[in-house]
């Protein structure tokens, strides 16, 4: 298997952002606990180009407010990092990506689905993975063949539209992106994973449709498209400190009692759309990972 060459650019400097914002942290929001209890921790995973910690320090105020207690926000490395954090009870309540929702196996021990954003209809429908490929490579039909003489690109295993939907698509075809092409490598985003096709680095490219759909570069040819991928309730691990239930009501409220909290979401995670309030989550039952 090649090493992962694409990460040697970017890939250094987010890392060192990614280790900083998770040994740092953020800071503590809301009253010291009367009682001196740990401050519950609000977290999400880091991204290329995102300023996460921006994103979910509103979320940490809003429920210091409503419940009186300190909460802090972290950023965690990825969003498998983020889960493990969950498991091992650092953080009360994470926003995740549809891949940490579906690793977490909310439902099962402490781990229970809290409200997801209510992304409207239409913009929900754009929330798609993509197969790309350099000319040459006309269909999806011609890839088991191709596959071998052939450099794939993902965006990161943990990636939803990057990573294990379209790499479901390709295990359907009877094709192990681990084994199965001459190379694969991991972007560490969608742009990244479009450029390198783009410039002759890879051959062919999963990632977020909407990327694709924004400009996509000459000689570059859409393969597959996914069905509309759901995005990730956000998550909560239940114990004597923290009431889910309690917490789940005070986000289906905040659209009245704090846009802000949406808004700095939606600024973290392009694929929120307009959502403008919490919905209950809808059962995610035929969305599987490997």
């Amino acid at each position: 298997m090649a090493p992962d060459r694409l990460r040697r650019g970017g890939g250094a400097a987010l890392g060192a952002l990614m280790l900083a914002l998770a040994s740092a942290g953020a800071g503590a929001s809301g009253p010291g606990d009367r009682d001196g209890a740990a401050p519950w921790v609000v977290a999400t995973y880091a991204y290329p180009q995102r300023d996460r910690a921006a994103a979910v320090q509103p979320l940490a105020d809003y429920l210091a407010r409503r419940s009186g207690h300190a909460v802090q926000a972290r950023i965690l490395p990825s969003p498998t990092a983020l889960v493990e954090a969950l498991r091992r009870g650092e953080v009360d309540v994470a926003v995740p990506n549809l891949h940490g929702y579906l690793q977490a196996r909310p439902g099962e021990g402490a781990i229970v689905a809290l409200p997801v954003p209510d992304v409207p209809p239409a913009q929900a429908d754009r929330y798609r993975a993509v197969l790309v490929a350099r000319d040459g490579l006309a269909t999806l039909a011609e890839l088991p063949e191709r596959a071998r003489e052939l450099r794939l690109v993902l965006v990161g295993a943990d990636s939803a539209s990057g990573g294990f939907i379209p790499v479901a698509a390709l295990r359907a075809l009877g094709l192990d992106p681990r084994t199965g092409f001459a190379s694969l490598d991991y972007a560490g985003s969608h742009a990244a994973a479009l450029q390198a096709v783009a410039e002759g680095r890879a051959d062919v490219a999963a990632l977020a449709a909407d990327v694709y759909d924004a400009g996509p570069p000459p000689g570059v040819r859409e393969l597959w498209r996914s069905a509309p991928i759901p995005p990730g309730p956000l998550l909560c691990r239940a114990s004597a400190a923290i009431d889910c239930g309690q917490v789940a009501g005070w986000l289906l409220q905040a659209h009245e009692q704090d846009p802000a909290v949406m808004a700095a979401l939606r600024a973290g995670w392009p694929e929120f759309g307009d959502a403008t309030a919490f919905t209950v989550a809808p059962p995610l039952q035929d969305v599987t990972i490997d």
